[in-house]
């Protein structure tokens, strides 16, 4: 399934400062979901201004990570088409039967 999105460039490293950050060298390419953007009360063309939206949730396309990155850091490169692979559902498999609690009659005592 194909969604809007935006990509951004990097003009500078950045080392995450928290967990959900992505570490950034620069370069990268960053992939960002018009709807990621919507979130953060986007209009049109504010993309083109990514200093001004403060922390954007992107996706790092060398590293294929997920995470916050500083707009500040980037530059606007342009729209692009991303494709968003559907959740395949999982296939069912039988559950295993849960483990029988220890009676002290059948419990063995393997300390000796």
């Amino acid at each position: 399934m194909a969604v809007e999105g935006f990509q951004f460039r990097t003009l500078y490293v950045y080392n995450k400062d928290w967990e959900e950050d992505l570490d950034l060298q620069s370069g990268d390419i960053l992939t960002v979901s018009k709807t990621s953007l919507m979130s953060l009360a986007l209009k049109d063309g504010d993309e083109e201004h990514p200093e001004r939206l403060g922390w954007i949730i992107g996706v790092n396309e060398r590293t294929k990570q997920r995470g916050d990155f500083p707009g500040t850091y980037v530059q606007y490169v342009g729209p692009v088409k991303m494709y968003v692979a559907p959740d395949q559902p999982r296939q069912q498999r039988p559950l295993p039967a849960a483990p029988r609690p220890q009676t002290p009659s059948t419990a063995r005592d393997f300390s000796s």
